[in-house]
């Protein structure tokens, strides 16, 4: 289990790679092989080029300068890929008003207690404000899963996991998106 968070702990050091790799995003994929092959690029220049190349010429103080400048600017891009998600986590938690944590809490206690309607009514207000809201989300996925309105659920479900916000919640969105789609399955089509 350490291991999985140190995988992903070094994850946020490489940019895009985190995007692209838990919801496929294309510009994400492409930042992360170009800092790929900058990176390759920078370490053959650095250890591999100077021992092959030095019988033909010395490199020179410009060109050890430029490779300077890409190895600064490759740390500073691995540094703000790093940081940039907590400053956003915490930048979207002080944007959480007390009033949409407390609709949540009594939705989730409404919820709890069975009485759907009461809970979507509060979720829905909180989703409406701010759509990056993915925990009233989440919780609105399960009240329509609850309540066997499964395309709604699934339509959501889609909709969210495009959101950067959403990316810490995927394994939720995942099983959410499994239970769906197993009663789906198991529901048999109703007749006219």
């Amino acid at each position: 289990m350490e291991s999985k968070a140190t995988v992903v702990f070094a994850m946020r050091f490489w940019p895009g790679f985190q995007k692209a790799w838990w919801k496929g995003d294309v510009h994400s994929l492409l930042v992360s092989v170009l800092f790929g092959w900058v990176l390759v690029l920078a370490w053959l220049a650095t250890f591999v080029w100077p021992e092959w190349m030095s019988n033909l010429f010395r490199p020179t103080w410009l060109a050890s300068l430029v490779l300077s400048g890409v190895w600064f600017l490759l740390g500073v891009a691995a540094l703000i890929s790093a940081i940039r998600p907590s400053v956003h986590d915490v930048s979207m938690r002080s944007r959480t008003s007390p009033e949409r944590q407390k609709n949540l809490e009594l939705a989730q206690e409404f919820y709890l207690q069975a009485n759907y309607f009461e809970a979507e009514k509060l979720v829905r207000k909180n989703v409406s404000r701010g759509s990056d809201d993915v925990e009233s989300t989440l919780l609105w996925i399960s009240i329509l899963r609850r309540t066997r309105r499964i395309s709604q659920a699934l339509e959501l479900i889609s909709s969210t996991d495009r959101l950067d916000a959403a990316l810490p919640w995927m394994p939720e969105l995942r099983s959410e998106k499994e239970q769906c789609l197993r009663l789906k399955i198991q529901t048999p089509p109703a007749h006219a």
